[in-house]
């Protein structure tokens, strides 16, 4: 979606230009990201997300055009690890990596009560989705930009409950530091351990209405679990395929049950605290007009 003349004349038109060239690479990024920054750069994150309900429109059902936002996701650990040859996995990560996400507070009016990453939509002080993705992260969690390198932008991926297209920025946390919820859009924050992602025991499957989803139990206190899904989860799951940091898991998740898990039951007994009924309404609306469930 870009502007019809040689030059862009809009905001929107210049952000869109900036989204169609990669940073340039950090020279100081470990050996272990450098094949998946390369691969980020270079191919198409949907060719692993492999859902057309996730592609972009023009303008949505009633006539709107998508809104442009993006999300940080925001790596770190060991930088002097190298990735042993063949491996794949936790193997082929540093025991210290860690993603930085975030708990959407329930009292938000868009995607309330999900896990997400740090991000927001774009303002006329943007340049491009990387400024985009730093600045909401910096408003979100406190993160120190001058800390973070970012190496990838991919393409936009959409939520159609929201009608968001998202542009995920993927970057090295050079320098971690403490983060915090310095608003109330968030109540929770945390650089989440890689290898918990990765780990098979804590992934499963959600569905409802004709769709279906990874999913993760975050077991973050001794209260129900996190529920990581819908479009955080999806990003995720194709990350850590096209990085080779998948392992073999089974949609029946840690408890052992045939998958997918019921999407409302499995979020009624976590911590999330979603709006259920609105989100039940959206898939009502989905499939009404044939789109299974469409792209949470």
């Amino acid at each position: 979606m870009t502007s019809s003349s040689s030059q862009p004349n809009t905001h929107l038109d210049r952000w869109l230009a900036r989204m169609q060239k990669q940073p340039e690479l950090p020279s100081n990024l470990p050996e272990w990201l450098h094949d998946f920054a390369r691969d980020c750069r270079e191919v198409d994150i949907h060719q692993y997300l492999n859902d057309s309900a996730r592609i972009v429109p023009e303008v949505d059902e009633h006539g709107r055009p998508p809104r442009y936002s993006a999300v940080l996701i925001l790596l770190s650990g060991d930088a002097t690890f190298s990735r042993p040859a063949g491996t794949t996995g936790r193997q082929s990560i540093p025991t210290d990596a860690t993603m930085l996400l975030t708990h959407r507070a329930p009292t938000m009016r868009n995607h309330s009560g999900q896990v997400a990453f740090p991000g927001g939509r774009l303002e006329a002080a943007d340049a491009g989705p990387v400024e985009t993705a730093l600045r909401e992260a910096e408003e979100e969690t406190g993160l120190n930009p001058d800390t973070v390198e970012p190496f990838a932008v991919l393409q936009p991926i959409y939520i159609d409950r929201s009608n968001f297209a998202v542009v995920p920025v993927v970057a090295w946390w050079r320098q971690p530091h403490a983060v915090s919820c310095p608003t109330t859009e968030n109540d929770w924050v945390e650089p989440y351990p890689l290898g918990e992602l990765v780990n098979p025991e804590r992934r499963f499957e959600v569905g409802f209405a004709g769709w279906r989803g990874p999913a993760w139990n975050l077991h973050i206190g001794e209260e129900n679990p996190l529920v990581l899904w819908g479009f955080t989860g999806g990003v995720i799951s194709a990350l850590l395929r096209r990085a080779g940091w998948e392992e073999p898991w089974s949609s029946g998740g840690d408890s052992g049950a045939e998958g997918p898990w019921n999407l409302f039951e499995t979020l009624a007994g976590s911590a999330n605290g979603e709006a259920l009924g609105e989100m039940r309404e959206g898939f009502d609306r989905a499939n009404k007009m044939g789109r299974n469930g469409g792209a949470p």
